[in-house]
């Protein structure tokens, strides 16, 4: 059974011709972007993933991974252990945005804000775009006729 995460090695071949992959939906980028980031980019980039989440959303989403990171009952916002962020799976982020995205997509638009103001978390993001992009580029041994332009 396959999921989101599998990541196969080679592309889909359908009736002896490649069938390009899916583009990459919006949670797996941001689970890629946060596990990537600086520890005090990820304490703020969980935050703002935070934000719609209410005891319940957390609770629910990941198994209740993120219920640690919730405000304690007086209600201040807690000081996020880096540490702690640091043991965040990709699966949990990745799942969290997920949820994020259904209940309150701008929340995704400023984690994105706040990566594009990170002068590190861009280059990352450049550079993680550049390996996206040199898996979909054909291989070497590929034919020549599908380097060719169409007539």
């Amino acid at each position: 059974m396959s999921n989101d995460f599998d990541d196969p090695r080679e592309p889909a071949v359908e009736a002896g011709r490649e069938v390009p992959r899916p583009a990459t939906p919006a949670p797996r980028l941001v689970a890629r972007l946060f596990t990537t980031a600086a520890a005090p980019l990820r304490v703020r980039l969980l935050r703002c993933l935070m934000q719609p989440l209410g005891t319940l959303g957390a609770a629910g989403v990941a198994a209740g991974s993120f219920a640690a990171f919730l405000p304690r009952r007086g209600g201040v916002d807690p000081s996020i252990d880096p540490d702690a962020v640091a043991r965040l799976s990709c699966e949990q982020v990745c799942e969290l945005a997920r949820f994020v995205e259904q209940v309150d997509p701008q929340a995704l638009q400023q984690f994105a804000t706040l990566v594009a103001g990170s002068p590190l978390a861009m280059a990352t993001f450049s550079a993680a775009a550049l390996v996206l992009l040199y898996r979909r580029l054909p291989t070497a041994g590929a034919p020549a006729a599908r380097l060719r332009a169409p007539a």
